[in-house]
């Protein structure tokens, strides 16, 4: 081999690490120039994609994320809606109390209506039972046929007058309106007795019919206090000397009562106390009084 040749081989080998070095660094310096020249290229694809979709541009400032919703935020709302939830159910609590006392107050007045119906029926029961009415007892003959007086007022000194005999048919009209409320056949003895006025209006018992038609309208169905005390209150004025006079009176401080209007209720039984005092209905007025008074 020519010297030449070798010292060449030599000096080829004794460089070629530097050489490779060098090769490196150009190799990396050429790749960072093509990644500073592609760079661009880049940026300016990605404007023109985001310039062209619909002319909007992407949003160059700070984005906030929102916070979702607080856990005090529901409670606030829980809270608040259970509160009207609440009130409404305090308020439905006080209607069903209001309700409930007028439905108290209701069935305590139907209680009281049928105690003074049964009462005021127990009392015509009585009366016919007991013969408060004359010709109730076992000597009805004699005592229907015996005389009635009346008195004709003070002016007179007192004088009491008999009442005209019986007229033709008049005993047995009576009779048979009277066993009438003996049956509790009270629509029917109604009727009877008000044919039996219109006959004989001013028969020897027509004070009874008008006192029987004042009971028997506190026991009808529905029962008809006006037309009870309009009766007792004609028995009243003209027959004050009645033996039911009484009787009447106590009547119509009971009628007033179931009417509403207290205070002459009161009158009335006051009077029966004061112008009646040992009479059967003094008691029944005092007991009335005791108890509704």
């Amino acid at each position: 081999m020519k010297p030449a040749l070798c010292a060449g081989f030599l000096l080829l080998g004794t460089n070629l690490p530097l050489f490779a070095q060098d090769y490196i660094d150009v190799e990396a310096e050429r790749r960072a120039d093509a990644e500073n020249l592609n760079a661009p290229a880049v940026s300016a694809t990605v404007d023109n994609d985001a310039a062209s979709y619909s002319g909007i541009r992407p949003y160059s400032g700070s984005t906030t994320m929102a916070s979702p919703p607080s856990d005090s935020d529901d409670e606030g709302m829980t809270g608040s809606d259970s509160g009207s939830l609440m009130l409404r159910v305090q308020q439905l609590e006080a209607d069903v109390r209001r309700l409930n006392g007028l439905l108290e107050e209701a069935s305590q007045a139907l209680v009281r209506l049928e105690a003074q119906s049964l009462e005021r029926y127990v009392d015509l029961d009585r009366r016919v039972a007991a013969g408060v009415v004359a010709d109730t007892a076992a000597g009805t003959d004699e005592v229907m046929t015996s005389p009635v007086t009346t008195s004709i007022g003070d002016t007179d000194g007192g004088v009491r007058v008999g009442a005209a005999d019986p007229q033709v048919g008049e005993e047995a009209a009576y009779r048979a309106a009277y066993e009438l409320v003996r049956e509790k056949l009270f629509d029917d003895a109604v009727a009877a007795f008000l044919a039996f006025l219109t006959d004989f209006p001013f028969g020897r018992y027509a004070p009874n019919a008008h006192y029987w038609l004042g009971e028997l309208y506190l026991v009808l169905d529905p029962p008809d206090p006006e037309l009870a005390r309009q009766s007792f209150k004609i028995l009243l004025d003209q027959y004050p000397a009645d033996p039911k006079i009484p009787d009447a009176l106590y009547k119509l401080g009971r009628v007033q009562f179931i009417k509403g209007n207290r205070q002459r209720s009161q009158e009335y039984l006051d009077e029966v106390i004061r112008e009646y005092p040992s009479h059967p209905a003094a008691q029944l007025a005092r007991q009335f009084l005791l108890e509704n008074f």
